[in-house]
């Protein structure tokens, strides 16, 4: 009975050490990376009000012209849009960090061809001379049919992050430049 009575406070104690252990860690490089990306993709995954905005300052006058709404854009765009996080690669002596990411969306470039194509066939087949109204009316509806029936593919694309003096950890100016790149496709 002694024996165990004085082995149940030892219990305890390795018990809180663990417990106390597990806590003190806070979350590694990788793990920050790995958060940080899955919150910027899903504000594009999930038609986030700051992507839909981004898009309305790019696009949204021409898409005015052409009578496309951008939030039917973005949501018919996006249909199939989904990430998967690879390896994340930590160089804490350099401060840099890679991080592999496959983007699964459609392809702008190919929306783009398909676009100049099915455009051209439309015109052409019209009966006389369309005026400027009907030529942008045909182009918003050929844009929305032609992104509607693009299928998703998968695109690789290197992310890399940087620490500063203090080892805090951010995205590197360039990741806008590899996740349009990705996009396009």
């Amino acid at each position: 009975m002694k024996k165990r009575l004085l082995l149940m406070p030892l219990v305890v104690l390795v018990a809180a050490c663990v417990i106390a252990l597990s806590g003190c860690g806070g979350p590694t490089v990788e793990q920050l990376i790995a958060e940080d990306l899955a919150n910027q993709l899903d504000e594009i995954k999930n038609n986030n009000e700051a992507f839909l905005d981004g898009l309305d300052k790019v696009a949204g006058k021409e898409f005015e012209k052409v009578d496309i709404d951008t939030g039917d854009y973005a949501k018919s765009y996006l249909e199939g849009f989904d990430y998967k996080i690879g390896d994340i690669v930590v160089d804490e002596d350099k401060g840099t960090a890679t991080a592999e990411v496959t983007i699964t969306c459609k392809s702008m470039n190919q929306i783009q061809g398909d676009f100049a194509t099915k455009f051209q066939e439309k015109v052409a087949a019209l009966d006389g001379s369309p005026s400027e109204d009907e030529l942008y009316k045909i182009a918003g509806q050929v844009m929305i049919d032609v992104t509607k029936s693009a299928k998703p593919k998968d695109t690789k694309a290197t992310f890399r992050y940087s620490a500063n003096d203090d080892n805090e950890w951010s995205g590197d100016d360039s990741n806008i430049s590899e996740m349009m790149s990705a996009m396009q496709g």
